[in-house]
């Protein structure tokens, strides 16, 4: 049978112009037998990918936390060493809990009064006040060529929580600025955060006279002092302070916009809170900050 194949093949080829030379063909194969085109496997749909990179995510979130809370419970610090590794263990998980909120998109507002966001308002500030300490800002600095300069002066001001400008030699307040004013008091409503009026004068107003511009940023600090306590912040929350031109953003002002930059009154959040009521209970006067 199989030279039978052979001859036929050959005598086939000597029709077929030369191909009757005793070499083999080469089968192509097709796949599938659809004319020739080759299946193409599908591959995973988008979403899988998605869904399994949202699984891993967490996965690995909950092994931070377990592993976090692994280890020996100590019934109680028994020893100054003790202390100080339980405290350390405390900022630890109070700073992950901090990071976790950034990382979600909800940052602790430290206006905040409810009891669970106090301990992470609190260690903030103490994490700013360390950094303060250590001369570095927790602010972003200034840009400029000496990159170990990270603060422009150490304070313990924070970034001011309102800004008012005023007119020239003017302590009245605008429409926009009582609306500003009336937006920073929601923030101290109701707690007990010492706050700072600032009052600034600049000086072309001065004019080389300090009485004067003393006097004309106390007015514009304490107008804005006023406007916070109508509307609920305690008086005794509030510092009156007059910078006069002692402070001032553009200390070259040439042009009328410059010292109009200069005109202005800040409100400052401290990290200090009122002292107690001596004439209230401890349990009362004892809550929020």
């Amino acid at each position: 049978m199989a030279e039978e194949h052979k001859d036929d093949h050959g005598g086939g080829g000597g029709g077929g112009g030369g191909h009757g030379d005793g070499h083999a063909h080469k089968k192509h194969k097709h796949h599938g037998g659809h004319g020739g085109h080759e299946e193409h496997e599908e591959g995973v749909p988008e979403w899988v990918v998605s869904f399994a990179d949202n699984v891993l995510l967490q996965m690995g979130f909950f092994v931070i936390l377990l592993a976090m809370n692994m280890g020996v419970k100590a019934k109680g610090p028994t020893d100054e060493g003790d202390k100080t590794s339980a405290k350390a263990q405390d900022a630890a998980l109070i700073d992950f809990a901090i990071a976790v909120r950034e990382a979600f998109n909800s940052p602790v507002d430290l206006s905040s009064t409810k009891p669970e966001d106090l301990p992470l308002i609190k260690r903030i500030f103490e994490k700013r006040a360390e950094m303060e300490g250590q001369g570095q800002s927790p602010e972003k600095g200034v840009t400029g060529d000496d990159k170990s300069a990270q603060s422009i002066r150490a304070t313990d001001m924070r970034t001011p929580a309102a800004y008012v400008d005023f007119d020239d030699r003017s302590s009245e307040l605008s429409t926009s600025s009582r609306d500003a004013i009336a937006d920073v008091a929601k923030k101290f409503v109701g707690t007990r955060w010492i706050i700072e009026v600032r009052g600034h004068a600049s000086r072309l107003e001065a004019t080389r006279d300090i009485a004067e511009s003393r006097m004309l940023s106390f007015e514009r600090a304490f107008a804005v002092a006023q406007a916070l306590a109508e509307k609920g912040v305690e008086w005794r929350q509030i510092r009156v302070v007059s910078m006069g031109d002692s402070d001032l953003p553009t200390p070259r002002a040439r042009t009328a916009q410059e010292h109009a930059g200069n005109q202005r009154v800040e409100v400052f959040q401290l990290p200090e809170t009122l002292p107690p009521d001596p004439f209230k209970s401890s349990g009362a006067d004892s809550g929020t900050p």
